[in-house]
């Protein structure tokens, strides 16, 4: 597909991820529109009915989700389920009565079974339960496979469903409350050596294995899979590459210069104890890889944050 003078329209395109896409879409010489929060809720049919009507879109990039870190599932379970599945019916619903020529859908490796050994392959994607950590979140990206599959059967809709990694990089949540492991560790080793503490807490045991891929390259492999992915299978999207939470964390300390001591608090949960994708099938059907490595990727987004606080202080 050539996006060119595509008229694309990204949900949640003011979120951290959203923001990326629409930059990478722009520079492929796409026209984007994005429905704002403040005045679309993507929870409202009509609503939701109405942005469709007044943008046109061709293309239809569904990034817009309701979704934190681990505290936050366990906090606010009820609000994830109802908001992620109510935008996921809506946009369905309106990209087929709208005649959209593509419905590329953000979907979450959360939504792979809670224990997989060895890497998450596509045809694993529902072998098996949640995690109980994430489970109201990842049953919601469960469904948008579902459904993107039943307006393909009835409609004809061409939808497809990206399975993506951890994220981290500029624009983050960066609140505690419903960061990310990434964010929460930029913001506590950043503010930890400003204040001059002389330790930092981290939760779990630092022993769950993760997968990192940093933002600019997501959004530049969703913008790849728009061209050239047609499929009903879902595709994973991320670095194939494993980082223990504990490894992470000494990485933070080295890239932000902190002389303090590290502490874990065993008490808090971990999580799945790995979740890394194997990326086989995205390096076949894109012909792509990410760029950027964890270590320059991390100082990257140390360096924006330290900047936009500087920014805003002034």
């Amino acid at each position: 597909m050539d996006l060119s003078h595509k008229r694309v329209m990204v949900t949640g395109g003011g979120g951290f991820l959203g923001r990326h896409i629409v930059e990478a879409f722009q520079r492929q010489g796409a026209e984007v529109s994005t429905p704002r929060s403040r005045s679309t809720d993507l929870t409202d049919p009509d609503a939701t009915l109405r942005a469709f009507s007044s943008m046109a879109p061709q293309v239809v990039v569904h990034a817009a989700a309701d979704v934190g870190g681990i505290g936050y599932n366990q906090i606010c379970p009820a609000d994830i389920f109802h908001n992620n599945l109510m935008m996921t019916a809506n946009i369905l619903k309106a990209s087929e009565r709208s005649g959209v020529e593509k419905l590329v859908i953000i979907g979450s490796a959360c939504a792979y079974p809670g224990e997989v050994d060895g890497l998450m392959t596509e045809d694993e994607f529902l072998s098996g339960p949640l995690h109980p950590s994430v489970e109201c979140y990842g049953f919601s990206k469960r469904a948008l496979y579902f459904g993107a599959r039943a307006y393909r059967d009835q409609y004809g809709l061409n939808a497809m469903v990206l399975l993506l990694t951890n994220l981290y990089g500029p624009w983050d949540k960066y609140d505690p409350k419903d960061s990310h492991v990434v964010a929460a560790l930029v913001r506590k080793f950043v503010e930890a050596k400003q204040r001059g503490d002389a330790r930092v807490e981290c939760w779990g045991t630092g022993r769950p294995v993760r997968e990192f891929l940093f933002v600019e390259d997501c959004a530049e492999a969703i913008v790849r899979a728009t061209k050239v992915y047609d499929k009903t299978e879902p595709l994973n999207i991320g670095t194939g590459q494993g980082t223990t939470i504990r490894e992470l964390t000494e990485t933070m300390r080295e890239v932000t210069a902190y002389q303090g001591e590290v502490i874990w608090d065993e008490s808090k949960p971990d999580g799945a104890m790995r979740k890394v994708l194997d990326v086989t099938r995205m390096k076949a059907e894109l012909g792509w890889a990410p760029s950027t490595g964890l270590k320059d990727g991390l100082r990257r987004t140390v360096d924006w944050y330290v900047n936009q606080h500087a920014a805003v202080a002034a």
